[in-house]
């Protein structure tokens, strides 16, 4: 099955201990409700055992006097102590509800407090889709389930236990013994169980969050799909994949069965036993009627019971992959961290410089040996084949990666000793794609921005020549992007995510300017929008129209990693080096749109 690429590399198995620590703050201000519900589901318990009582008393008491008054006497308590028990149960469920929601909120809080904090590394490795069925849904949902059933249940099950197991020994010893030895043997095979039902479980899970990642895709490439007609091949491997996922769980759920089979098989022998030796005790020890009656009720009861609590048990360990994964994303480290005490500068001039920096991804080499200074107000084109290092670039700069080796330094200072949040808030970004929420244009513009009054967006729209086609959409401002942007154009994006950095007002600004997705006429504004943003700040573009490079103070050309050559779009073309050679190849006639990739160029 090749999930395992998508999982996490080792998932970590806690102890019982480790879960009950990290789960004690999470329940820490429900200590009253929780006392309060345990003490009331408590009652439950008691009230739900009481049942074989009453009718001890009516076939011991109330037929041999033939007296109906007694009868209705013992009806009108049994109904009351129902009533009370309902009672009870409704309002232990409103407080067991209301704590089960609030640490099922804490734990998402968390986990997407994480996330954001991962660095790039983590999320270019593992996939949105298996993040979000990871952390938000079975593992989370998972455990709000786990602790629902055992804050309901856990109280009712040990309360309703010791009334009976009280209530056997009352009645008889000998035949409760026999009971407490079968007990404890269905224990045993329940501990035997749990460790192989935790990994069967937790081996199906990393199975469908694969399946998860796996649907989520190929919806998102439906347009490819349908475009190339691989819709028929596209379901061959769709079920080629998903069926040993299903077999996973058909395992998982064989080694539940084999602990209910087991339990539904030992509580037949018991109660067989109890019948046979409850037909002696009336024969040899002159047992009341009732008395057996009642003790088989609660012999039913407490095997019940104990059935209950160690499927608990197994419930438990199924959770337990929930947990394992939960905290195995909780306890994993940003390579990319804020110094403790880091503090910004008073003054920032604004000079950039990357003295001999390299970087690989998983031990391939991108950069090397990589030395250039930006002082600040200047505008820089990289330029390059594709693959060549220029992304990278601007990803260190931005600190999404620290790097191998060297230093990236602002006004003399190793950006790794700058706070990492307030080092990031300088730059703008503008990427040749650009994200936006599902949501309408005015709150993603507030996202960089959220005093922004709405004449200051219409200000930055009309400078990034956006606000013509916002006014056009019939509810404007407040019309919805749709799933990242969808419901607009390139153009239109690229428009949005510059009037976006405009809002911003950063210092710096990081580009990747759109490619020949833009016509003729969406490209010329994009060029206006691009002119007035670079106005007054420094720029690193990763270049792919000659449109652009021409307009920049300086070129940088990137090559396997290293920056070959340095200087202005005039200077470069008179020097006859690569730059000359891929601007030349870019300008050719012949497959003109072939050449202009090759070049790195759009």
């Amino acid at each position: 099955m090749p999930h395992a690429d998508n999982g996490l590399d080792q998932v970590r198995h806690y102890s019982v201990r480790e879960i009950w620590q990290r789960s004690v703050p999470l329940l820490r201000r429900h200590v009253f409700k929780l006392t309060l519900a345990a003490g009331l589901v408590g009652l439950v318990g008691c009230a739900v055992a009481v049942g074989p009582l009453l009718t001890k008393y009516i076939l011991d008491v109330v037929l041999p006097r033939r007296d109906l008054r007694l009868a209705v006497y013992a009806a009108l308590l049994f109904l009351g102590i129902q009533a009370m028990r309902m009672t009870a149960w409704y309002i232990s469920q409103i407080f067991v509800l209301w704590i089960r929601e609030d640490v099922v909120y804490q734990l998402r809080s968390q986990g997407f407090r994480q996330l954001q904090r991962l660095c790039m590394r983590f999320h270019n490795r593992y996939p949105s889709g298996f993040l979000h069925d990871r952390v938000f849904e079975r593992s989370i949902c998972g455990i709000g389930v786990f602790l629902g059933a055992l804050f309901t249940n856990l109280t009712v099950y040990a309360s309703g236990l010791l009334f009976a197991l009280g209530a056997c020994l009352y009645l008889s010893v000998p035949m409760t013994l026999v009971i407490l030895a079968g007990a404890a043997g269905y224990v045993l095979f329940t501990r035997h169980m749990a460790d192989p039902i935790r990994k069967a479980y937790l081996g199906a899970t990393d199975a469908h969050n694969w399946i998860h990642s796996y649907i989520l895709d190929r919806i998102r490439g439906t347009k490819t799909v349908q475009a190339f007609a691989l819709e028929d091949r596209m379901q061959a491997d769709f079920e080629r994949q998903v069926w040993p996922v299903m077999l996973k769980w058909i395992s998982a759920q064989r080694q539940t069965m084999k602990l209910s089979f087991l339990g539904e098989g030992l509580g037949y022998l018991i109660t067989a036993t109890i019948h046979v030796l409850g037909a002696y005790a009336v024969f040899q020890w002159d047992m009341r009627i009732g008395t057996l009656v009642a003790f088989i009720g609660y012999q039913a009861q407490f095997i019940s019971f104990v059935s209950a609590l160690s499927n608990m048990y197994g419930n438990f360990a199924m959770a337990r992959a929930g947990f394992d994964q939960f905290y195995t994303i909780m306890d994993q480290q940003s390579t990319v961290v804020s110094k403790p005490g880091a503090k910004m500068p008073d003054e920032i001039r604004g000079d950039l410089e990357l003295r001999d920096v390299g970087f690989a991804y998983d031990a391939k080499p991108v950069l090397q040996d990589v030395t250039v200074r930006i002082p600040y107000g200047q505008s820089v084109a990289l330029v390059g084949r594709s693959g060549s290092g220029k992304t990278t670039l601007t990803n260190l700069l931005l600190r999404f990666f620290d790097p191998d080796r060297g230093q990236i330094l602002l006004d003399g200072l190793d950006i790794r000793e700058l706070p990492l949040r307030d080092y990031r808030a300088l730059y703008g970004v503008v990427l040749q794609d650009p994200f936006f929420f599902n949501d309408t244009i005015a709150a993603n513009l507030r996202c960089v921005a959220p005093d922004a009054s709405e004449r200051e967006i219409e200000e930055v729209l009309r400078r990034a020549c956006a606000l013509d086609f916002v006014k056009a959409f019939p509810h404007g401002l407040q019309h919805r992007v749709g799933e990242g942007g969808g419901q607009l154009s390139g153009g239109q994006r690229q428009r949005l995510a510059i009037a976006r950095c405009m809002l911003l007002q950063p210092r710096f600004l990081a580009l990747d300017e759109a490619t020949s997705a833009l016509d003729n006429e969406a490209e010329s504004l994009v060029q206006r929008a691009l002119e007035e943003l670079f106005r007054g700040r420094t720029s690193v573009v990763i270049a792919h129209r000659l449109s652009t490079i021409r307009r920049v103070d300086r070129v940088l050309v990137v090559d396997e990693g290293r920056i070959v050559e340095d200087g202005s779009y005039a200077e470069l073309l008179a020097r006859r080096g690569l730059f000359y050679y891929l601007h030349s190849i870019a300008q050719s006639t012949s497959t003109h749109d072939l050449k202009m990739e090759e070049a790195g160029f759009a």
